[in-house]
């Protein structure tokens, strides 16, 4: 994966004026005075604010240069130490690789960095209409306790469309956290791994079940590896969890009588007649994936930033660390470091 990665740029001087007032929006404004201020930023150690007068409301605000703000770093090292920490790097080494190149900042400069940018991403909702939606969740370690998040792609381009907290894994939590986007975003399919709490959540929002067919394959295999005999049988239901054929609902229920003095492949058969429809949804609408790759890669872009940081001290640090690696993995030809730090 190539990344093209635009970092802010730091002027000495202020460029322009002010169109309007910061807190009445008028336009008639006064330049009242020059204020000198320090920096901390890789090559500008010194630069301009501008003080100016609104004669409306006769308060004052300073107008800064090009990549600074009321805070002393400027924004290109507020912008590096973001990159530096959602590239692997922990935050005692960020602060570090900074002094090194002369734009010394704490650690905990470097922490609110990141908490800053992760929410300027997360407040960031996605337009538009989602007609296929892929849902998943993973624990992380907050406090030293296992939290879960709720990650939801769409399901037909791969994009993030947003991450959650979990308060517990049932039907009633996922369909109160999935009931905002399904409404929001007009969703019409929602494609899932193969736990059981998703179906009644799937029919209360009345929508279309898709189960990731990799899911029900592998329990699939196990099962049928514990059964004993029944050899035929066996052969007969993994053809039909591989090909998917348009009567496998009729075999399958076939099957259910033939097998019913064997009470663990029969009880396999039936979980497969309940899962039926769910799983051929994609042979039935043009778009939805058969399995919940997107979700589980989405997962991946953080998990592996998850395992270096070892845990997080606090749910919204966990929320931010999320939204900095998916947007830095996101696949998108350029990433623009200013709009975090702006």
């Amino acid at each position: 994966m190539r990344l093209r990665l635009l970092i802010p740029q730091v002027n000495p001087q202020p460029a322009g004026r002010p169109k309007t007032c910061r807190w009445c929006g008028s336009s008639l404004l006064q330049r009242h005075q020059a204020v000198p201020k320090a920096l901390i930023d890789t090559q500008v150690r010194q630069t301009q604010a501008i003080r100016y007068l609104c004669t409306v409301c006769h308060r004052t605000f300073r107008y800064y240069p090009e990549g600074v703000s009321r805070y002393r770093q400027s924004q290109r090292v507020m912008g590096l130490a973001v990159l530096f920490w959602t590239l692997g790097l922990s935050e005692w080494a960020t602060s570090h690789v900074l002094h090194a190149l002369e734009a010394g900042i704490h650690r905990s400069s470097v922490h609110r960095d990141r908490l800053r940018a992760g929410a300027v991403l997360r407040r960031h909702q996605p337009a538009g209409c989602v007609r296929v939606l892929g849902a998943d969740e993973t624990a992380v370690r907050v406090r030293g306790k296992a939290t879960l998040l709720g990650f939801v792609v769409d399901g037909e381009s791969g994009k993030t469309v947003g991450v959650d907290v979990l308060a517990e894994q049932d039907s009633p939590a996922f369909l109160r956290w999935l009931q905002s986007y399904t409404e929001r975003l007009g969703v019409e399919v929602l494609v899932t791994d193969d736990l059981l709490t998703y179906k009644p959540v799937s029919e209360a929002l009345g929508l279309e079940h898709q189960v990731c067919l990799a899911h029900v394959r592998k329990w699939v295999t196990k099962r049928l590896r514990r059964i004993p005999e029944w050899e035929t049988e066996k052969a007969l239901i993994e053809q039909v969890v591989r090909e998917l054929p348009p009567d496998g609902g009729e075999q399958l229920l076939r099957l259910e009588r033939r097998v019913w003095c064997s009470p663990p492949l029969r009880r396999l058969v039936v979980d497969l007649l309940q899962r039926w429809r769910s799983l051929v949804c994609h042979q039935r609408r043009v778009g939805v994936p058969s399995t919940n790759n997107w979700a589980e890669q989405a997962i991946g872009k953080s998990k592996v930033r998850f395992k270096t940081v070892r845990g997080f001290k606090s749910v919204r640090g966990a929320l931010a660390g999320v939204a900095l690696t998916q947007w830095l993995y996101s696949g998108a030809e350029v990433h623009d470091l200013r709009e975090l730090v702006a």
